[in-house]
């Protein structure tokens, strides 16, 4: 995308206000639609186009990280510290990356934010490229936890991790928020359950992109309905086989997770859409059209919505999973930056 246009929309969608919708009350709701609207951005209908009918994604976990996306890091950011320190804490030992702008080194503000990955994948380099980006926008001090990943490191162990960075900095910042992105976002709401039960720290914000938020889910319920969401009728048969693989990737990273052990699936901290609602004070949403992820994101917004939390969702026109990967190259995922930003400050 030519650099004017890339701002252009980049303007519109800042502009675009929260709407009502009656299936997510008290949700205050942004859907942040492309033009043409319910249409894939090309970018990524390009990919998923290329998907057989009822393609199967084989159980091999070697295949299955070399699919995880690596962006290189951006030399956009000379203004953009990043720091390689360990947290030690609770009688473990766990790197973070520290990334800030040294006007804001001594912030009292702090994001905690955790990477996606399916949880056998994903590394804190891998967040880089946004999470500088965000760091020129928020101003405070972001640190991104290397927690221990599956299946040689099973559930509960990334909890614990992150847990041991909280402690590790809780007493530095008295506005500490939590965030991550599809698995990590996961991860980030059980560490939110347990920080709070534990009375270890209540965060102030929760900052969740495109999150998972249960296992174990039935693939024929509405959760997984795909006829549910409106496309363009020529991109349909994408998103269908996409949900497809989503279907079985999602058995498969349960499965990875919990390395098989014979876990209640639908323990809160596990399945954040079964926890308590009011745990999580303040909570911002941001999910593309097209996620697979989408309708238990939604479900999970409105159980928030009917606890009277503070949420808000924003719905991205034309996006899939993991668009994060897309920065710099599709708008909205810089608008979504820029909001999680504005949400922090």
């Amino acid at each position: 995308m030519i650099r004017d246009d890339y701002d252009t929309e980049l303007d519109r969608l800042s502009q675009i206000k929260s709407v009502f919708m009656p299936q997510l009350k008290s949700v205050k709701m942004v859907a942040k639609d492309r033009i043409p609207a319910h249409t894939y951005e090309p970018i990524i209908y390009d990919h998923l186009k290329t998907l057989p009918d009822e393609p199967n994604l084989p159980n091999d976990l070697t295949k299955l990280r070399d699919g995880n996306v690596s962006l290189n890091e951006s030399d956009k950011f000379p203004n953009v510290k990043v720091d390689d320190e360990i947290a030690d804490a609770l009688n473990r030992k766990v790197r973070y990356l520290k990334i800030y702008r040294e006007s804001f080194l001594n912030s009292p503000k702090a994001l905690i934010y955790l990477h996606g990955g399916a949880y056998y994948g994903g590394t804190t380099e891998d967040t880089l490229p946004f999470l500088k980006l965000l760091a020129e926008k928020f101003d405070g001090v972001i640190y991104s936890v290397d927690y221990s990943i599956a299946p040689e490191n099973p559930y509960p162990t990334a909890l614990e991790d992150c847990v041991t960075v909280v402690e590790f900095i809780k007493s530095r910042y008295s506005q500490l928020s939590i965030s991550g992105d599809s698995a990590g976002a996961s991860i980030a709401l059980g560490v939110s359950e347990i920080c709070h039960l534990t009375g270890l720290k209540d965060f102030y914000k929760h900052i969740l992109f495109y999150p998972t938020v249960v296992h174990g889910s039935n693939y024929d319920g509405p959760l997984w309905n795909d006829h549910l969401i409106t496309i363009d009728s020529n991109q349909r048969r994408a998103l269908h086989n996409n949900y497809t693989q989503f279907k079985q990737l999602d058995k498969i990273m349960t499965g990875y997770y919990t390395d098989n052990q014979k876990v209640d699936l639908t323990a809160p901290i596990l399945s954040p859409l079964y926890a308590d609602p009011l745990i999580f004070k303040d909570v911002l949403v941001m999910t593309g059209e097209f996620d697979p992820f989408r309708l238990q994101d939604e479900a999970f917004i409105q159980k928030l919505g009917l606890a009277k939390c503070k949420v808000k969702y924003i719905r991205y026109g034309g996006l899939g999973h993991a668009f994060l990967n897309y920065v710099g190259q599709i708008p909205a995922v810089e608008d979504a930056l820029n909001e999680a930003g504005k949400s922090l400050n």
